[in-house]
């Protein structure tokens, strides 16, 4: 079994979400890496997504592993330095969005994504409120993301 101290490292996101300000939003930074070293090698867009899917695998995996310690480590049913929903719910933008092509893109998604993760739209609200299972904490930031997506998508369609 791993010892506490990797647990809180591998749950915060390499201890970006230990950060006294914005744990979420350093957090999500794993994700926008994860996606960014692909995207700027520039390799083929499917490729992109198939990557950030791995990625949404890999640290779905490890959410689902590590929520329950978690919540009983921190006493809380979504404890806020626990930040891998939020690097599973960045990756899912550039998975759901039109090809991102120009280098704001993934910042300009990386962004929105935080901007709805914060405001909390419906949907991801009442998961939010009602569903502090493994399932709701992550189910909430990729709800997030699909309206960050679907903004994203407009914005290079359009600008």
């Amino acid at each position: 079994m791993a010892s506490d101290k990797s647990k809180v490292f591998l749950g915060s996101a390499f201890g970006l979400g230990l950060l006294p300000i914005m744990p979420g939003s350093f957090g999500a930074l794993v994700g926008l890496a994860w996606h960014y070293v692909p995207w700027y090698l520039g390799v083929n867009d499917w490729i992109i997504r198939l990557w950030c899917l791995a990625g949404i695998v890999l640290f779905s995996v490890i959410h689902y592993r590590l929520t329950p310690w978690a919540q009983r480590y921190w006493n809380d049913p979504d404890p806020g330095h626990f930040v891998l929903d939020e690097v599973v719910g960045y990756l899912c933008v550039p998975l759901l969005a039109l090809p991102e092509t120009l280098w704001w893109h993934p910042l300009a998604g990386f962004a929105l994504f935080r901007i709805f993760d914060i405001i909390k739209l419906p949907g991801a609200r009442y998961i939010d409120r009602n569903i502090h299972t493994a399932s709701g904490v992550l189910l909430d930031d990729v709800v997030d993301a699909a309206y960050a997506a679907v903004v994203l998508s407009l914005i290079i369609k359009f600008v």
